[in-house]
């Protein structure tokens, strides 16, 4: 029976384990816990060469779903894009500046500078701000 888990797989050396049992045929790494679009990346190019297939995890906002698809564009194992209810919700989508909702059951990967999305105007009038002299 194929399973796909590892959203709460922290590092490549976490998934290690299941490439080589070959517990998962796919896994789910959360960009935002495995430290980022770089230790990701190296994730699900190791999955790769056990032909393990890639779902990113993605129930965070708009950071998070832009940076998922610039992962998803690169990796030759990405299987299906995860889009969790909570991405939908107004509250959640007014913290990014651009709001990349499916069309016709597909993304297009934001082709913007950087990851393709930054925080809203409004977003940052109103987050906490901390100086550190």
């Amino acid at each position: 029976m194929p399973l796909a888990s590892g959203e709460k797989i922290y590092t490549r050396w976490g998934y290690r384990q299941f490439f080589e049992d070959r517990t998962l045929s796919i896994i789910q790494p959360d960009t935002c816990n495995t430290g980022g679009i770089t230790e990701c990346k190296k994730i699900c190019d190791m999955a790769n060469v056990y032909d393990i297939g890639v779902q990113l995890h993605v129930c965070g906002g708009p950071i998070a779903t832009a940076a998922a698809l610039q992962i998803e564009t690169v990796i030759p194992n990405f299987v299906i894009h995860e889009h969790h209810v909570g991405a939908q919700q107004a509250d959640c989508v007014k913290t990014g500046k651009y709001d990349y909702q499916p069309s016709g059951g597909k993304f297009s990967a934001p082709d913007l500078p950087g990851i393709g999305q930054e925080m809203s105007e409004e977003e940052m009038a109103s987050a906490q701000k901390v100086t550190i002299q």
